[in-house]
């Protein structure tokens, strides 16, 4: 007979636990299964719980980086074979091998196979060469200023060297050598801060700073002149930014409210990732300031570079690069000479010639920054009598410059093309084919592929390729436009690059600067700000005033504040009386939305009657996109173009210039598109005849079909491919990871099983991450208390000498938070008696399970909290209020608090309070547990009945792990995390059980959290709902599990006893009969990790090309093993032959050689007489099984991993709860019961010492622990004795070693650097839940 069952699952981004359990009894399900292979094992009886771990999902950032890399050196190694083709048939006549000496310069003398003189192939020309030429811009300035005729060997290295380096490219049009634009740079750049800062002050103070930022004094001296020339505010974020500009770093933690550092230094290679770092926390709106900090900072480094004194060359970079070099000669001199009589001689040598020290030999060698010889430099200045100008030109960073730095960065590609044509020009009269092919020669100079074509791949060759082409002939800087087709690929562009909607995931979104979404955003506040009369009425805005204040305020007003709109709304809407505006933040007394991108289209003056016309709304949505998407000048002229009859030359010109970044999360459709009623969600907003529900309300309400088309457009047709299927969902690679191997678990599942479940439970974790809102608001306990106190003028946290980390200590931050004040009494609370007080819920447990700080409040005794069963009453509120009020004013409370604790004032908890804690605590809200409940929705409930209407055989439920938490702590069910991996199964147990038992007691509210399932209700179900919640949920959701006797469902069957299921729960936790699967790996990816070590460093280097001996020339590390492979081949020992078994790995670079024939590779290798049957593919963590039940898991054809789950006693598994726990200040027993139990702690660890002995195998380390044991026992505290054993977890857990602490003495990693012991092991293939074995005995007898 067939019994219903369900499966539970636990979903991570490293692990997936599984459990199924039958519904009647809450019992696992005891399988015998066969085991498959040669052992003598033939059969297994298993629990159907696991635990599955795997590699967390890697971001594609690194690929992409490498991918970059690549073709960046490739588009460059192409410009100069484009420039060789070109100079080819002339260099003929004068050098017929000059190109392919120069292809060989990198080689060893002895490699070359012509001259070893790469220029000119004589010694005599080389030597004239380099004493005429120091450098190369000594060649390109005379070239571009000279009227001789040079040798043609000479007019290609110059114009190669232009083309190999030709600076950056974000600047169009003329760039001027005099650099006029800094103040204009400047200029714009204040308006940018002025409008994210709202600081308009800095406009009105007209600085000028052009003559500042280009004087010969110091970064920090810049920057404090322009703030004392026009009276900066010292504490103004200016301050850090014109750090920024000036060269120095800019701190933006105080700025951003941020919990850590955040420096910031354009000179940086890391400024990119920081500034993206920064970016995620606090947004990308100020992102545009950056920018405009950074052109100014490039401009000025510009200036410097170009202030040289030869104003008629032709070459204004290479005389700026010549007098570089001529200084530092000149300085180098001055420096050996002051460094010779002042520095002892081992001093002046190691500075001078130790490549490996921060002196001028590893400045000049490239191994130690400029940053680091600098600071070298100053503590010598320091220790000696240095002549000043030193100190002054070390200060502004201008001692010793190399010609190549950083600062180089800042040059843009017009100032090379200016020499670049000089010298064609100047040469073009001797050599009449550079003037024939100057366009062509200038093209391969300014040739970059566009962005929005991609990569220029042909014929798939590339996934990452989207252009499509017109012909197949070979693409050149000077037929691109004719082979490419770039609409097309602007087109395929805009459609990748664009994501899609998580509500309709077959959308794309909105630019996050979509004026159709700033609408939305607007009108979906106004829905929540509420306007209170004289006679302190407070109501909503009707859908009239909404469009007045729009059309008056927001259209008026970039930043809208509750001061400007009262002062719209006394004069428009005087006869309302309105006293005072409630719903927005008080903090910033302001609106978050704004019409940002209407202002800026004014400000580009598009006609204002143009932008209010909805009619044209789909050209400005079209002129946005394009600015969002594009930042080539060419091709948003070329989109914009088609509305070049809306708008005067001017303007579009203007457009041109502006630029957008950020997408919104939702797409036009659903802002603007799916109807209820003939009306759209905008609609809906602006006018709402039922009352002011805002988007989240107009798409959860069960009465508009809103939800139901949302939840419909999320049922996409069936795709074959898992894989595909589960890559198209949005959300992190690494959840995605999880996600898939879930499915294969529950298609697993059900073949034991061998029917389906009635329902598959899902919790899904949480990945350790937070909103860019949420971090930029976060503070440390530390800095809100202190803050808070400070407005209070309390020295609460001074009196008493507290610090950051006792604060986190629950009472101690409540004490604190409260002011050393009772919340419920007006008296104060004494810090020496903290554990005598209560720490109160303000709602009780019963009603919601918060334990959030929010939730909390310490008071002499609960009891004070008045005769209110739900909050404090009424009573206290009107005592404590004004107190109360007090602390929200200082930020020790929040909003949230303050209106917990004044609930009473409205009439206590209210049926729709508790219904909402009711909904917080079941429904699981994210989306991306939403899509995998989709995905399993659409596998396993695919039939229909005879009206086409679906049916839920398989019911798909998503439980927030809240409550399996809650759960536990009800029940005391301890987890320890560091034990073993058997947690994870755990919880996939108890959610199944969870979940099956909210279904049985609130069948009614099934809907809640079961997919699909609410697509279907009626209104008058919805009623039922609604009378279900008043019936069952005036308290916790679980607190019935609780209470004694017998719960029966609606037919009468019980379906909860707590005496008898608690206990058979219990056993399931405590008996340690849990599969553990590690997912196999076969490694994919680059052959060897990709950069170049130089030579020497290592023996084992694989060299860069073929021929190329790494002892010259350096090389790539070891090479990246895809898997190993496991084989028996013969060997000579002695006169006779032998069978031998071994285990190699195999290489990504070498996977397809040896599957195309295994044999031949490996006797190419000297193995001999393979046996073609021995040879096993073993991917990484293939689990072995040795004696004594050891076990073993494959990390390299080198190495091995613990693989043997570490399980204890029930009564060990509690000592370690309660030692993980005895800093609890709300619950003494932990601590209580350590100290009763003190000599376990011992029992413990000679069981631990016992089990390693047997299954770890390191006697060295564990003799260590057994004397420290010893030593340390009999004194340690119970902190002490607590810390100790519980880091000997990471000792015994499974997987790679790792070095840990025990009694303070240090435990060295303890690693498997040999594989042999696992030749004669038996190795174990498992099925993707371990269900399924396949077991092979590897001894040689067999």
């Amino acid at each position: 007979m067939r019994k219903n069952y369900s499966i539970g699952l636990d979903i991570g981004t490293n692990s997936v636990g599984y459990s199924v359990i039958f519904d009647d009894n809450y019992k696992v399900p005891v399988k015998k299964v066969k085991v498959l292979g040669n052992t003598n094992k033939k059969s297994i009886r298993k629990n159907l719980m696991g635990s599955v771990l795997f590699d967390s999902g890697e971001t594609a950032m690194a690929r992409r980086m490498k991918r970059t890399n690549r073709r960046r050196i490739e588009r460059r190694r192409n410009r100069i074979r484009y420039l060789q083709e070109i100079f080819a048939p002339f260099m003929m006549q004068v050098d017929e091998n000059f190109f392919a000496r120069l292809q060989d310069s990198f080689l060893w003398e002895e490699d070359k196979p012509h001259s070893k003189y790469p220029f000119f192939g004589n010694v005599e020309q080389e030597v004239a060469f380099h004493t005429n030429y120091k450098t190369i811009y000594h060649l390109r300035k005379e070239l571009a200023d000279g009227k001789e005729k040079a040798d043609l060997r000479l007019v290609y290295l110059a114009l190669a060297h232009i083309v190999k380096f030709r600076g950056h490219f974000l600047i169009e049009g003329n760039v001027e050598v005099e650099n006029n634009d800094i103040q204009q740079l400047f200029d714009e750049f204040l308006a940018s801060y002025s409008a994210y800062f709202e600081d308009s002050s800095v406009l009105e103070k007209k600085m000028e700073v052009r003559e500042i930022l280009t004087e010969k004094i110091s970064k920090s001296a810049k920057k404090d002149k322009i703030v004392q020339t026009f009276a900066i505010d010292k504490k103004s974020p200016l301050i850090e930014f014109l750090k920024l500009i000036v060269g120095n770093s800019g701190e933006f933690k105080k700025i951003f409210d941020l919990d850590e550092k955040s420096t910031l230094q354009f000179s940086k290679e890391s400024y990119e990732d920081d500034l993206t770092a920064l970016l995620e926390q606090v947004g990308d709106e100020v992102a545009d300031v950056f920018l405009a900090a950074k052109k100014v900072y490039d401009s000025v480094v510009l200036a410097n570079i170009l202030s040289i004194k030869d104003k008629n060359t032709k070459a204004p970079l290479s005389a700026a690069m010549i007098e570089r070099y001529e200084n530092h000669q000149e300085e180098l001199a001055e420096l050996k000479q002051f460094f010779k009589s002042t520095l002892e001689r081992e001093t002046y040598k190691e500075f001078f010639n130790d490549v490996k020290k921060d002196g001028y030999a590893g400045y000049i060698d490239g191994s130690t920054t400029q940053e680091a010889f600098y600071k070298q430099l100053k503590k010598l200045f320091e220790a000696t009598e240095a002549p000043e100008l030193f100190k002054e030109k070390l200060e502004r960073e201008d001692f010793l410059r190399k010609q190549r730095t950083f600062d180089n960065g800042s040059i843009p590609h017009q100032i090379h093309q200016k020499e670049f044509e000089a010298i064609i020009e100047r040469q073009g009269v001797f050599y009449p084919f550079l003037i024939e092919n100057k366009e062509k020669l200038v093209q391969i100079f300014e040739f970059t592929i566009p962005y929005y074509v991609g990569p220029l791949a042909k014929n798939k060759q590339s996934p990452f390729a989207w252009a499509t082409y017109h012909s197949d002939e070979p693409i050149r800087p000077w037929n691109f436009d004719e082979i490419v087709d770039t609409k097309a690929a602007a087109e395929e562009f805009i459609h990748r690059m664009t994501n899609y909607d998580i509500y309709l995931p077959d959308q794309k979104v909105l630019p996050k600067h979509s004026y159709l979404y700033e609408l939305f955003a607007v009108y979906n506040e106004l829905t929540k700000i509420q306007f209170v009369d004289d006679q302190r009425h407070a109501s909503y805005f009707n859908a009239k005033a909404k469009k007045d204040i729009v059309d008056n305020v927001f259209k008026k007003e970039r930043k809208v504040t509750v001061e400007k709109l009262m002062n719209y709304l006394k004069i428009a809407y005087a006869d309302f009386r309105i006293e005072k505006i409630e719903g927005l933040s008080k903090e910033t007394k302001a609106f978050n939305a704004s019409l940002g991108t209407y202002h800026d289209f004014l400000k580009l003056k598009v006609d204002k009657d143009f932008l209010d016309n909805e009619a044209n709304l789909p050209i400005i949505e079209d002129i946005i996109l394009t600015l969002t998407i594009f930042e080539d000048r060419k091709m948003i002229r070329e989109r914009l173009s088609q509305y070049k009859t809306y708008f005067d030359k001017k303007v579009m010109k203007r457009l041109e210039r502006r630029h957008y970044t950020g997408w919104g999360r939702l797409s036009k459709k659903l802002i603007d598109g799916i109807r209820d009623n003939g009306k759209t969600i905008l609609d809906y907003l602006k006018d709402d005849p039922a009352g002011n529900r805002n988007f989240m309300q107009l798409i959860r309400d069960d009465y508009l079909t809103f939800k139901k088309q949302i939840a419909e457009a999320q049922v996409v047709g069936e795709v074959d491919n898992l894989v595909e299927q589960v890559q198209s969902l949005a959300g992190s690679p690494a959840i995605k990871k999880g996600i898939l191997q879930t499915m294969k678990i529950v298609d697993e599942l059900i073949k034991i099983m061998g029917y389906k479940p009635t329902s598959i439970v899902i919790e899904m974790a949480r990945e350790n991450q937070t909103t860019a809102q949420g971090l930029k608001q976060s503070k440390t306990r530390f800095k809100k208390v202190s803050d808070g106190l400070k407005l209070l003028s309390s020295k609460l946290l001074e009196d008493h000498n507290i610090t950051n980390k006792e604060l986190l200590k629950e009472k101690l931050y409540l004490y604190c938070l409260q002011n050393g004040r009772d919340m419920y009494v007006d008296k104060s609370l004494d810090i020496n008696s903290l554990s005598s007080y209560d720490v109160d819920h303000i709602i009780p447990r019963s009603f919601l399970p918060d334990d959030s700080i929010d939730n909390k409040v310490l008071v002499r005794s609960k009891e004070n909290r008045g005769k209110s069963d739900d909050v404090p009453s009424l009573e206290v509120v009107k005592r404590m209020d004004a107190y109360w009020r007090v602390l929200l004013n200082a930020k020790l409370i929040s909003e949230s608090k303050y209106n917990r604790l004044t609930k009473a004032r409205h009439g206590g908890l209210t049926d729709r309070d508790k219904e909402g804690f009711i909904h917080r605590q079941l429904v699981e809200t994210r989306q991306i547990t939403k899509h995998i409940a989709r995905m399993l929705d659409e596998r396993w409930n695919s039939t229909v009945d005879e009206s086409g209407k679906k049916i839920y055989e398989v019911k798909i439920v998503t439980l927030k792990s809240s409550l399996v938490a809650n759960f536990r702590k009800m029940f005391f069910l301890p987890k320890i995390r560091d034990l073993n991996h058997y947690h994870h199964a755990h919880d996939a147990y108890l959610n199944a059980i969870v979940g099956n038992l909210l279904i049985k007691k609130y069948p009614k509210l099934a809907p809640e959290f079961i997919y699909g399932q609410h697509l279907h209700l009626s209104r008058k179900s919805n009623e039922e709902e609604k009378a279900t919640k008043k019936v069952y949920l005036y308290s916790n959701v679980l607190k019935f599990l609780k209470e004694d006797g017998e719960q029966k469902d609606s037919q009468g069957n019980v379906f909860w006893n707590k005496n008898q299921h608690i206990g058979m729960i219990k056993k399931v936790i405590f008996n340690n009969q849990v599969t553990v699967v590690k997912k196999t790996e076969i490694q994919s990816g680059g052959f060897t990790n990709e950069t170049v070590e130089k030579k020497g460093t290592s023996d084992k280097l694989l060299p860069r090309k073929n021929g190329w001996d790494t002892n010259k020339y350096g090389g790539v590390g070891s090479p990246k093993i895809a898997y190993s492979v496991m084989f028996e081949y013969e060997k000579t020992k002695g006169k006779k032959n032998v069978k031998v078994k071994d285990i190699l790995g195999i290489s990504i670079m070498n996977q397809k050689r040896f599957e195309d024939n295994p044999n031949v590779f490996l006797e190419e290798l000297g193995y001999t007489n393979v046996q073609e049957n021995s040879i096993l593919i073993l991917p990484k963590y293939t689990l072995f099984e040795l004696e004594d039940g050891k076990r073993r898991r494959l990390a390299s054809h080198q190495e091995l991993q613990k693989a043997n789950e570490f399980t204890i006693s029930k009564d060990s598994t509690l000592l370690l709860y309660h030692a993980i726990h005895r800093d609890d200040e709300e619950n003494k027993e932990h601590r209580k019961f350590l100290e009763q139990h003190r000599s376990e702690f011992k029992e413990l660890f000679d069981f631990i010492i016992e089990r390693s002995e047997k299954w770890i195998v390191k006697p060295t380390a564990v003799a260590k622990l057994k004397k420290i044991m010893e030593k340390n026992y009999e004194k340690a505290s119970i902190d002490e004795l607590s810390t100790a054993i519980l880091s000997l977890l990471a000792f015994t857990q499974s997987g790679a070693s790792v070095a840990f602490q025990f009694f303070g003495e240090q435990i060295d990693r303890q690693r498997y650097s040999t594989v042999t012991e696992i030749l004669t092991g038996t190795l174990i293939y498992q099925s993707v839940t371990g269900f399924y074995e396949t077991r092979i005995d590897l001894k040689l007898d067999k």
